[in-house]
């Protein structure tokens, strides 16, 4: 039967050591510091304006088109009532329809 060696604790400048050339480097490569932390968050913050600048945007243009949308109807609605009566558009129907600004 082998003798089994049995392992002794590090001391403390062995522990040192091995901190310096093993688990420091090792941290460099696996882990952020504060200058690439400090940048990703400044990247992340602009990129988080942006966003809300353009869902802003874009909910305005929504709301217009919304509102649009709403006066098409409501011309086209002013045409199937004429279309049922003769094909002819009354005089208040042309105004309304003027009023609207759908086009």
């Amino acid at each position: 039967m082998a003798k089994i060696k049995k392992e002794r604790p590090l001391t403390l400048n062995q522990l040192a050591e091995y901190n310096q050339e093993v688990l420091f480097p090792f941290m460099k490569e696996n882990f952020v510091g504060k200058k690439e932390f400090k940048k990703f968050k400044n990247d992340m913050t602009s990129f988080k304006d942006q966003a809300l600048k353009g869902l802003g945007d874009f909910k305005q243009e929504k709301t217009i088109g919304d509102e649009q949308d709403k006066r098409r109807t409501e011309i086209l609605k002013i045409h199937n009532e004429a279309l049922k009566r003769n094909k002819i558009l009354t005089q208040a129907e042309a105004e309304r329809i003027a009023r609207s600004s759908a086009f």
